[in-house]
């Protein structure tokens, strides 16, 4: 699942993953739902579901599931903060990597049903420059794609140059 801001004129760009080791719609079980972001299913797979108000009431009965909610919620915090930061100081060709290693782990599948026009949605781009970084990563051996479908053949070589460490505020790149 793809988290994008929107702003008022629908220009999106995506700012996280989320794949089976999270969870969506907390914004509602607090009654705190935001204008700006919005989910997008970029993969099939399966999802539990809960209503709203089974699962506030499951968190009054176990308090502890808080604890475990803060967590994935710092960890989504900053995956975000690390996208965000890929956007200023990542040329389109890592970034577009960097999307794809995250997709596939967080799909847990080496072939993705990915459009260019999706990608360049994802990552704010135009159509033409997810052609031309795709097009490199493929002469690099390291994705093969036809007609929406996208195959990954080396994860390792996706991931992404920069570390995590560099986009850490105050680091000089």
């Amino acid at each position: 699942m793809a988290l994008l801001v929107k702003n008022k004129a629908h220009n999106a760009l995506a700012v996280g993953l989320v794949g089976s080791e999270g969870a969506i719609g907390l914004g509602s079980v607090l009654d705190s739902n935001s204008e700006n972001l919005h989910f997008l299913v970029q993969t099939s797979g399966s999802a539990w579901m809960a209503e709203s108000a089974d699962f506030a009431l499951l968190l009054h009965q176990r308090p502890g599931m808080l604890w475990v909610i803060s967590q994935h919620l710092w960890q989504l915090t900053e995956h975000i903060a690390a996208i965000s930061a890929s956007v200023q100081f990542e040329d389109v060709t890592t970034r577009l990597a960097r999307w794809l290693a995250l997709s596939a782990e967080r799909a847990q599948m080496q072939q993705l049903h990915l459009t260019h026009e999706h990608l360049a949605q994802m990552l704010g781009v135009r159509r033409v420059s997810i052609t031309l970084a795709a097009g490199e990563l493929k002469e690099r051996g390291l994705i093969a794609y036809q007609r929406g479908v996208l195959n990954i053949l080396n994860l390792a070589g996706l991931q992404p140059t920069v570390s995590s460490e560099s986009l850490k505020p105050g680091r000089l790149m």
